[in-house]
């Protein structure tokens, strides 16, 4: 099978190689389409030196997001359709993942699975905790990431084209559609892509206009008490990844407030958060182990690890499937951090810590960050 890929691009220059590069290294078949709506030629100046994994490119004024990616979809011809943001990137290995359950199961229409959340920089930040392996929950929010969704083209082409007058959930919207139009969804419990988290995206806008097309979104799909409950949650889910203003602040501490009374009033009926890879939601809570995955691309190669975590005072290091030998430093009255200096033959372009804890007390993940390294030269003893 073929992959088109459809990389809508406005600005971003300084991602987009990262994301040429996820595509790049990938072991299956693919035509790549770039749709580059940036003003000066910051975007083209990069695409030339990727020209031969290009299919298809155009560089000028478009309707939008929705229409550029249709746009590269129409230009090329391969059986699964994708699109990737040009500050998101690939695991190593998603499209070889993908295309093994296309390949053995031809009744599936669509195959999606997990999401990391990365800063500008490329560090861990969390997994995307809202992805569901129930796709009935699609009609209340999206349990979908979209860089880590990929579809086949016969299915697209029952329920017609992108909603091009869409600005911000139309990848929701084609999954509802699809949904509706019972086509067969594949959860796949791997991480796919990793999403960049920053003020500048679209979702840590929290425009009005984001909100307006999710209520009308809601409103075609569900009842009016599951609408506003579906709002809030996506109004809280924003405040939790984003900066967050004075007023912010009140109304991200009463929904938790709401929550919190909701819980207790009706404990014998909740169940413990979801639980990915180890890592409590929201509470980042460890339960003995956990695993982070992390894909590393570009020239850039780490030569220290810094990872810290609280209410534990050691912590069992494997890196890639190695055994890490280093003692934890105290940086507060209950928070510890490591500092590892990395081996290059342990890592290419996929990194996999697994931390274990000999306690059978929970403890908490902070944070796992790879400091550039001129970082890493000024923070090295001498």
């Amino acid at each position: 099978m073929i992959y088109s890929i459809a990389i809508p691009v406005l600005g971003q220059a300084n991602f987009l190689p990262t994301a040429l590069s996820s595509i790049q290294v990938q072991a299956c078949r693919f035509q790549l389409a770039v749709m580059d709506a940036t003003p000066d030629n910051s975007v083209q100046d990069v695409l030339k030196n990727y020209t031969q994994m290009l299919s298809y490119h155009r560089h000028g004024q478009d309707a939008g997001q929705s229409a550029a990616i249709q746009e590269g979809w129409d230009h090329t011809e391969g059986d699964i359709l994708a699109w990737l943001c040009a500050d998101d990137y690939y695991f190593p290995y998603a499209l070889e993942e993908v295309d093994k359950i296309f390949a053995s199961r031809p009744e599936v229409d669509v195959v999606y699975g997990d999401s990391i959340f990365v800063d500008r920089e490329g560090n861990f930040l969390s997994y995307f905790i809202e992805i569901s392996d129930d796709i009935r929950s699609i009609l209340h929010g999206c349990c979908i990431s979209q860089p880590s969704c990929f579809i086949r083209r016969t299915a697209l082409c029952r329920i017609g084209k992108l909603d091009t007058t869409l600005h911000y959930i139309m990848d929701w919207d084609l999954w509802t559609r699809l949904y509706k139009a019972r086509a067969k969804f594949h959860y796949l419990r791997k991480p796919l892509s990793a999403v960049r988290v920053y003020s500048e995206t679209k979702t840590a806008s929290r425009s009005k206009k984001r909100y307006g097309e999710i209520n009308r979104h809601l409103k075609c799909n569900v009842g009016l008490c599951a609408r506003i409950r579906s709002l809030l949650a996506f109004y809280y889910y924003d405040l939790l990844i984003g900066k967050r203003s004075m007023t912010d602040n009140i109304a991200f501490h009463a929904i938790e407030l709401v929550h919190s009374i909701k819980n207790v009033v009706w404990k014998r009926f909740t169940q413990r958060k979801a639980v990915l890879y180890g890592i409590e939601s929201y509470s980042n809570k460890v339960f003995g182990e956990c695993e982070i995955y992390l894909p590393l691309y570009g020239n850039y190669s780490p030569r220290q690890i810094v990872l810290e975590y609280r209410n534990v005072d050691a912590l069992q290091i494997h890196i890639n499937g190695h055994l890490q030998n280093v003692a934890p430093l105290a940086c507060g009255e209950d928070s510890y951090r490591y500092v590892l200096k990395v081996n290059d033959n342990l890592i290419s372009n996929l990194l996999k810590i697994n931390l274990r804890s000999p306690s059978t007390n929970p403890w908490q993940f902070v944070s796992l960050r790879l400091p550039s390294n001129s970082e890493s030269l000024k923070s090295a003893p001498r």
